[in-house]
């Protein structure tokens, strides 16, 4: 079977997501994207899905075109921030649904074979380190002395967890997307959730409701978020604290203009205090 054979369903910067057989999907890489992208998603799947997080049920491997891809559990649902955007009355719902989501995958010991989180942060800032457009050097090394002091973890990190990869089906709430899976502390995963939820702008096709109250909104669901974490889990505010300023600098790396300002201004303000 080829490509132009199947039927597309999703498709996000990674992957498409093609109707499969027997009420399952696959998951399509895109051509810069190897087996070894896959074949982590698909370990992070296994582990997380055998401790009873509601994930999608992983399949097996499969190639099309040249193209790795992954087969798991087809899903029909909404995901949270397109439904917090059509419902605001539920943001605060949606937010800690997140929370407690986010504490349940960091409750699973990381599988074998997964990339260490503090490694992958260390070795995205030490490559802008001499790129000062994207990242000030100063910056750059304040975070890194930071992670010298940091401890690496062994607990099961989605690395991009937020309500747009969280799909509300009839029955349950699902955790897609594991892409940027990693081994780590909990406390750097949680760090740079809370930073997306408190800086992310409202996606393009958001309704005219989110975009308006985006500013207001994102500070319910953060709060809503925090709540729903420690209903579900104990959290070290100071290690979380101490995983921030490296979040934010890797955060820069990634060049979201929108972004960008305003994770300057909290990276001054970090370093006034450092100093």
């Amino acid at each position: 079977m080829s490509v132009p054979e199947l039927t597309k369903i999703a498709e996000g910067r990674e992957a498409e997501i093609f109707e499969w057989e027997d009420g399952t999907v696959l998951r399509l890489m895109r051509e810069s994207y190897g087996l070894e992208s896959v074949e982590l998603q698909a370990r992070a799947l296994k582990a997380a899905h055998a401790a009873g997080v509601a994930v999608p049920a992983p399949g097996g491997l499969t190639i099309v075109d040249g193209r790795h891809g992954l087969i798991m559990e087809r899903l029909d649902g909404i995901d949270l921030l397109t439904l917090m955007g059509r419902k605001p009355w539920q943001i605060w719902s949606g937010g800690t649904t997140t929370g407690r989501l986010h504490a349940e995958v960091h409750e699973v010991m990381a599988p074998e074979g997964l990339p260490s989180l503090k490694e992958r942060l260390e070795g995205n800032i030490r490559r802008h380190v001499e790129n000062p457009d994207r990242v000030p050097p100063q910056m750059a090394r304040f975070a890194l002395d930071i992670l010298v002091e940091l401890t690496d973890g062994d607990r099961l990190c989605h690395g991009d967890f937020h309500p747009g990869n969280i799909i509300k089906t009839a029955d349950r709430h699902v955790i897609i997307d594991w892409s940027n899976v990693a081994k780590g502390e909990p406390a750097a995963d949680y760090a740079r959730s809370q930073l997306m939820l408190q800086l992310g702008e409202p996606p393009p096709g958001s309704s005219f409701l989110l975009r308006t109250l985006a500013g207001v909104g994102a500070g319910v669901v953060l709060s809503a978020y925090r709540r729903g974490y420690r209903g579900q889990s104990a959290l070290d505010e100071e290690l979380v604290r101490r995983w921030e300023a490296p979040v934010m600098v890797n955060r820069l790396t990634e060049g979201i203009a929108e972004e960008r300002t305003k994770l300057l201004k909290l990276l001054e303000a970090r370093l006034r205090e450092r100093n």
